[in-house]
């Protein structure tokens, strides 16, 4: 009985508690607690990409190393390298080296003749230190030819030996081996050599050292305000119709401003090497090109320097000795009372009077010649390497028929035998220069004068009926040669004979040569000239060949009377031989 009833008062007082709380005023009480509650704010945190940048900011930035440039090298004369054809090797074999770049030595030698030089020292180390800085110049290549070696010299931009290498020569050329090992030694030398043309720039004040940077501030986030207590309960009354609540507003945090980015630092001074202040500027290449444009038949001279000139320092040989033949044409024709024998020929036969002679080769008579030119200064770099001497000899067999007129008109045709015989001894100067596009070609232009002696000697036979000619005269002439090949070279010559007159020779036997005017004339004036033409080349090694056609000419005037018969007032003899001469060639 008491379990019962205190079940009814606990389920009582469920009931009555169920009740309470279904009631309007209980409803609204928990309105209000839920709408007096302020809503938590809570800052934005900051976006993990600011954090990122700035964080990205503050570590150094990486340094990033230049690319090496290569190294800007001219190739200067190889002394002994005769042609040129040792320096030709190393250059080419230089231009296809990645590590440098081969500057032209045309416009090396350009800019070594402002600095007041001349002749072969444009093409030595000897302008280096002046030209360097206006070509951007790290170093120079030269070398010497000893024997069967070479001796690869690598200097820096002052002049300053740098390294040296010996390789061997073979038949005076390099075996790519040795290219290889002489490249090798140039780049090798200048690895380590700087650019001593451009100084390093020292700053007026020491650059500040970077700044630390100062990791960003965090941001708090807003406090969070408490709640407030909650109001004291009220007895219940009669629930009252709700009024309108007025919402609180709800704060927004203010908006983070943006980080300003911070402009990348610039160094405050920046090394620049000194730029040339005269002369040409450097010329853009292409880093794969190293190809020339000069024209195939360009010449550089150089007045008065008698020596090699262009851009390959080529010498001449010491000696060149020419043996061969000759294939002479000898015309001759005497006049009396005329000036020349054409004018005598125009006149009416029953005027043609007086004894006159003719003659003419019916087919042209062989000889043998010999030619010895000598240069004994060509090794030098002074003006003196031009002078020389040239030295030669021949010597032609003639037999012909002779045809001979009396003062009647009757002719006679013999036989006759005679020699011809050249001496030649003069001294000659000569400009040489390279020629071509690649300089490796020498070409010459001089002059030269001396003494020549020719002698026309008819047998020894009292019934002849040609008197013989001994002349001995000075000369002097021009002469020039333009190699096109090394194969093919044109030359040309001149000469202008100073009195040629008959009568003079080494020897006279019993008087003879005084006959050769006497028999004309009381006296004689001559005149006479040589021209010639021709082409010579090398064949191999120092052997070559020469073809040449020369064409010689003497007119001798004889005045009173003479012992043949009609040269009372004297008259003409003109004398032509045209030949052509050919032989090999050796040089030293």
């Amino acid at each position: 009985m008491m379990n019962s009833q205190h079940a009814m008062v606990r389920w009582g007082l469920v009931l009555f508690v169920a009740v309470t709380l279904a009631s309007p005023g209980a409803l609204a009480q928990v309105v209000k607690k839920k709408r007096a509650v302020p809503a938590q704010v809570v800052a934005p945190k900051p976006k993990a990409k600011a954090k990122t940048a700035k964080a990205r900011e503050a570590k150094p930035k990486k340094t990033v190393t230049p690319k090496e440039a290569p190294k800007q090298l001219v190739v200067l004369t190889v002394e002994g390298d005769r042609g040129g054809k040792v320096r030709a090797q190393v250059e080419s074999a230089l231009r296809r080296a990645k590590p440098v770049k081969v500057a032209s030595l045309k416009q090396y030698a350009t800019l070594g003749k402002k600095e007041g030089l001349k002749g072969n020292a444009l093409f030595t180390d000897a302008p280096l230190a002046q030209v360097a800085p206006k070509m951007k110049l790290d170093a120079a290549v030269t070398g010497t030819v000893s024997g069967s070696s070479l001796t690869v010299r690598v200097l820096d931009a002052s002049g300053a030996v740098l390294g040296e290498q010996d390789v061997k020569l073979t038949r005076g050329k390099l075996a790519p081996a040795d290219v290889k090992l002489a490249v090798a030694a140039v780049v090798d030398a200048l690895s380590g050599a700087a650019r001593p043309f451009e100084e390093p720039v020292t700053p007026s004040e020491p650059l500040a050292p970077a700044e630390p940077v100062t990791p960003p501030t965090p941001v708090a986030e807003a406090p969070r305000t408490p709640p407030p207590p909650p109001p004291t309960e009220k007895p219940l009354e009669t629930p009252k119709p709700l009024e309108p609540v007025a919402e609180r507003p709800v704060e927004r945090p203010k908006p983070l401003e943006p980080a300003t980015p911070t402009p990348p630092k610039t160094p405050d001074m920046v090394a620049i090497g000194p730029q040339p202040k005269d002369g040409p500027p450097p010329m853009d290449e292409e880093p794969e090109s190293h190809t020339t444009t000069d024209p195939f038949l360009e010449v550089g001279l150089d007045t008065g320097s008698g020596g090699t000139v262009g851009e390959e320092p080529l010498r001449p040989p010491l000696a060149r000795l020419t043996l061969g033949g000759t294939t002479t044409w000898r015309k001759y024709c005497t006049r009396p009372g005329v000036k020349s024998c054409g004018e005598f020929d125009r006149k009416p036969e029953e005027e043609q009077v007086g004894d006159r002679s003719d003659y003419e080769s019916s087919v042209p008579y062989l000889g043998i010649s010999a030619e010895l030119e000598l240069l004994p200064f060509a090794r030098r770099p002074s003006a003196v390497r031009g002078l020389g001497v040239v030295l030669g000899y021949r010597r032609g067999y003639a037999s012909t028929n002779v045809t001979l007129f009396n003062d009647v008109g009757q002719s006679a045709t013999r036989e006759v035998v005679a020699t011809d015989s050249v001496l030649t001894a003069q001294a000659m100067y000569r400009y040489f220069f390279g020629f071509g596009s690649s300089r490796q070609l020498l070409g010459y232009a001089g002059v030269k004068a001396g003494l020549l002696s020719r002698a026309f000697d008819v047998e020894e036979d009292a019934e002849s009926p040609l008197s013989s000619t001994h002349r001995l005269y000075p000369s002097v002439g021009l002469e020039v040669s333009v190699p096109l090949l090394r194969q093919v070279r044109l030359e040309a010559a001149g000469q202008l004979f100073i009195s040629p007159k008959p009568g003079q020779g080494f020897n006279d036997e019993g008087g003879a040569l005084n006959l050769e005017v006497s028999d004309y004339g009381t006296s004689v004036s001559s005149f006479g000239w040589e021209a010639e033409l021709g082409v010579a080349g090398e064949l191999w090694g120092p052997f070559g060949y020469q073809v040449r056609f020369k064409l010689s000419h003497y007119k001798d005037t004889f005045s009173g009377p003479g012992a043949r018969i009609g040269w009372d007032n004297g008259g003409v003899a003109e004398d032509t031989y045209s030949s052509i001469h050919w032989g090999l060639t050796a040089s030293y």
